[in-house]
């Protein structure tokens, strides 16, 4: 099905529209973004983009003597109890934004957005990021960890690595990001994820999206004054289209949602639904129940709940249009009781 809406995607708008079409139609449902039903899981609903192959880079001029693309170093992560032993890196590649459009990102561990951060209330942390960019110091900023930044969320040369210890102490969708100058080109370039930190007795969401911006050509004049070539769903715009959500009637469906930015507030709306309870941050304790769209502010999240009544095609939006225009919508298939 992607490469059925390879040519529609070029020119955004159109592809956008024709794909929303084929969403409230439901003609997906048994094409081939169908596939198991019933509840999902984060690495199903949430997995970042993944590097691609041989496509080249949209900088130009001076930027492109820059560009190298490193093979992708996977996050690790060991737990022993409450204690986690994070290994994260940074490193320089060629991701696509869209169907056939190649990016050159700045990434941890290889992908955008980053690779989704699963934590519990009371986790003792010790992350240690390795920046294996041969070309520019980056650092890490977590908003779960209540840290002094000063002392925390400091550049790593090249080649070099520093370890970062927190208390996950409080609950909630939060996110991550490079905190190097200037930073709001290290967000545009792609350095951005999710962390996730649920209660001690509190399942992971079935779903993590994270919504950002990408601008073309990647100066950062254009990031500071223009606006966004994309707005995308996990990294690249139709992906949420053709690998939707999956879910079935009468199940809670849990989404963390998190808003990378760097610039633009999202709208977050489910076409025929309303959001049955919406933690503001992720924190049970901030609970709104019954929402018809949520503003989710660059560098916030949210933790939703969607019970679905009737089987069918769902689609998920920024309802900010120009957004949507520019490649924020994704969808939910809802199976009925007997999977279909």
């Amino acid at each position: 099905m992607r490469s059925a809406h390879r040519f529609a995607l070029r020119r955004l708008l159109p592809g956008v529209l024709v794909l929303f079409a084929v969403a409230l139609s439901g003609c997906g449902t048994n094409s081939a973004a169908a596939g198991k039903e019933g509840q999902a899981t984060p690495s199903q609903n949430g997995g970042p983009v993944h590097a691609a192959g041989n496509s080249d880079g949209m900088a130009s001029g001076a930027g492109a003597a820059r560009m190298i693309s490193q093979k992708p170093h996977p996050m690790q992560i060991v737990r022993h109890g409450s204690d986690v032993s994070i290994q994260m890196y940074t490193e320089e590649t060629k991701v696509d934004v869209a169907p056939g459009v190649p990016f050159h990102a700045w990434t941890f561990d290889g992908v955008v957005p980053g690779p989704v951060i699963l934590l519990k209330q009371g986790d003792h942390v010790a992350l240690t990021l390795h920046n294996l960019d041969p070309l520019m110091a980056h650092s890490i900023d977590l908003h779960a960890a209540l840290v002094a930044p000063n002392r925390n969320f400091i550049d790593v040369p090249t080649g070099q690595s520093r370890t970062i210890r927190f208390v996950a102490s409080v609950p909630g969708v939060f996110l991550y990001h490079c905190e190097s100058e200037p930073m709001l080109q290290h967000i545009a370039m792609g350095m951005y994820g999710a962390v996730i930190v649920t209660s001690k007795t509190a399942a992971p969401p079935q779903a993590v999206i994270v919504q950002s911006e990408i601008y073309t050509p990647p100066t950062y004049a254009n990031m500071l004054d223009g606006q966004p070539s994309y707005v995308v769903f996990n990294g690249e715009v139709g992906q949420m289209l053709t690998h939707p959500l999956r879910t079935a009637v009468g199940k809670p469906f849990t989404i963390a949602f998190v808003n990378a930015g760097p610039n633009e507030s999202s709208a977050f709306h489910v076409v025929g639904s309303t959001l049955r309870t919406v933690d503001l941050s992720g924190n049970p304790a901030d609970a709104l129940h019954d929402v018809q769209t949520v503003d989710v502010p660059p560098g916030d999240g949210i933790l939703v709940t969607l019970q679905f009544s009737q089987s069918g095609v769902y689609p998920f939006v920024s309802h900010d249009m120009r957004q949507f225009a520019r490649g924020a919508v994704g969808r939910i298939v809802v199976a009925s009781d007997n999977g279909k």
